[in-house]
Formats: C-alpha cells, sequence, structure tokens
C-alpha cells in the first residue's frame, strides 16, 4: 500500500460552536456551517436528526476557497436544525436533512438567505436528503438515505433529484435496466454544472451522466464498495474507504469494460507523519475534501495518479 501525506489547508476556529455542515461546493470553494449555542440535535448524523429545535437557533456560515476564508455570515434559522449548506446564486442554501411529514411539520425544509441574512423563500427539497451540491448556474442535486426513499415524502422516492433555483424538479434519476433502481444514495459528485457521477444502493455502480443522461455505468471492485465519498477525473476515480476499509483510499481507472479496475491503494498521513483519520470526508470534482479534529485537508486525485506510476 503507498502514502500520501497531506498538509492542512485550514484551521477551524476552536470557538465557532458545533460544526453541523461540512460541503464542497462548486469552483473548488468549501463550505461549512457551525451553530452558535448549545446543539439541539438528536442522535449523531442527518438520518436520526430532529427536524425542529426547541429554542431558536444561529449560524454562521463560513466559505473556503484556496485556503482563504471568502464567506463569514449569521444566520438566524428559527425553525430548523440544519445538515447542509451550499450557494445558490449570490445567496445561500441552507437544508434540514428531514422533511417529516408526520405530525404537521412544514415540508418546506430548504431556506434560501441572502449573504446578509435575510430569508429569501423556502423550498421543499423532500425528506431524507444524504447530500446536497449545488452548480454554479444555480441547479440543486439531492440524494437521499433509505430512509426518504422508502419514507412518506414522494419527493424522495427516485433517490435523486435534480432542482432549478426555484425548487422546481428539473430531474428524478429512473435508470434503465440493468442499472437497478436506487435504494441509497451513498456517494454524489457533481464535477461540473452538467456532469454528474454517483455511487449508490442498489447494487453499487458507479454511473456517470451528462447533461441529465445517463453515459456510462461502471461495477465496483470490492475495497470501494460502502464508500460515502469520492474524487474523479476523466478515466480515474479515487474513492474514500468502504465497508472493510473504512481509512483506505482506493484509485480505480475506468476503462473501456464495464467493470472499473483497481489501480492503487492508499494510506493517508497528516503533516506530522500519522495516520489520518477523518471525521467528515466529502467529494467535489477532482478533489476530496477530509476534516480530522478542527483540521481541513484537500485531496486532490491528480496525486494520487502520480504516486500510483499510471
Amino acid at each position: 500500500m503507498k502514502t500520501l501525506q497531506l498538509w492542512p489547508i485550514v484551521t477551524l476556529d476552536p470557538g465557532s460552536g458545533e460544526l453541523v455542515a461540512f460541503d464542497p461546493g462548486p469552483q473548488r470553494t468549501l463550505y461549512t456551517l457551525h451553530t452558535l449555542g448549545s446543539p439541539d440535535h438528536r442522535g449523531g448524523g442527518p438520518a436520526s436528526s430532529k427536524h425542529r429545535p426547541v429554542a431558536s437557533r444561529r449560524y454562521r456560515a463560513q466559505a473556503w476557497l484556496d485556503g482563504e476564508c471568502v464567506l463569514d455570515a449569521i444566520i438566524d434559522d428559527k425553525h430548523h436544525n440544519i445538515h447542509h449548506l451550499q450557494p445558490l446564486g449570490d445567496d445561500l442554501l441552507l437544508a434540514c436533512a428531514r422533511s417529516h411529514q408526520r405530525g404537521g411539520y412544514s415540508r418546506l425544509n430548504g431556506r434560501v438567505y441572502s449573504r446578509s441574512g435575510e430569508l429569501l423563500r423556502e423550498l421543499a427539497l423532500g425528506d431524507g436528503i444524504e447530500h446536497l451540491q449545488t452548480t454554479a448556474r444555480g441547479e440543486i442535486w439531492t440524494g437521499y438515505f433509505d430512509e426518504g426513499v422508502f419514507g412518506d415524502d414522494p419527493i424522495s422516492t427516485a433517490g435523486l433529484v435534480a432542482w432549478d433555483a426555484q425548487g422546481t424538479s428539473v430531474f428524478r434519476y429512473d435508470p434503465p435496466a440493468p442499472l437497478d433502481s436506487m435504494a441509497d444514495c451513498y456517494a454524489l459528485n457533481l464535477a461540473s454544472h452538467n456532469e454528474t457521477w454517483l455511487c449508490y444502493y442498489t447494487g453499487f455502480p458507479l454511473v456517470q451522466l451528462r447533461d441529465h443522461r445517463i453515459v456510462r455505468s461502471w461495477t465496483l471492485p470490492d475495497p470501494a464498495i460502502g464508500s460515502h465519498a469520492f474524487a474523479v477525473h476523466h478515466r480515474h476515480v479515487l474513492f474514500a474507504g468502504g465497508y472493510r476499509h473504512r481509512d483506505t483510499y482506493h484509485l480505480l481507472s475506468l476503462d473501456d469494460g464495464p467493470q472499473a479496475c483497481a489501480a492503487a491503494s492508499f494510506e493517508l498521513i497528516d503533516e506530522d507523519g500519522e495516520p489520518l483519520r477523518a471525521a467528515r470526508i466529502a467529494g467535489r470534482g477532482d478533489t476530496l475534501y477530509l476534516l480530522s479534529g478542527r483540521r481541513i485537508y484537500a485531496c486532490d486525485i491528480h496525486r494520487a495518479i502520480s504516486e500510483s506510476g499510471r
């Protein structure tokens, strides 16, 4: 196994509060969202979280580009626990992972704010949002975990949906045979404004879409199955872990056949030469972003390709 050493690109402020969103946006910008005040979540992630907090929520939204903070805004959201943050044109999209139709809660779990903190509009984005990414042209993509796909909100049943900036659905995933329908969107990567990559259960295919149409799909070797994040560039994909080896990173080559081929495996180490254990990992385009403690690292797929000798 090969080794890749990474150095932090950002060190987060220790006084920022609890990190609730860690989402890469378009054009190599990474977005983070912290709660200011005591956290009010149930469980350890979006699937088990509460929809509404007991008290009003205040959030600190930040964006980082090439290690520099390019956004630092305060958002007051009195009605939602937030799990995702993305840009939407000149504005900000905050979303709660759950819509919770049961119990009379509003289905409007997406909220668009100006960068000065003014609420502009609310969107119904479906229940069970595992992944949310937007494009530079203002399109919204939502991938859902299984409780959303098989839940009571019909928006989520396709597993993957695209929207315009006003919240009108423009695409729902409906794959032709032999691909299976989606039960759980494990990983999503909007590589550009018109190119989308995803990996999902059932079957764990790696699927490439262009302009809302499926272009290609590949089956994955066993070590990459179960990964929740990947980076992609042309004919290579770098998967973060899998079911069996969470801290191993797998570089795959995408040949003309239906099977993605293993090219190399890597262990990541930090600036001190210690194993890099990430609490959160997210992929966008050719880069994986990793959060370890208060430090954020970026793993470029081009380095992995170079180190693999391919």
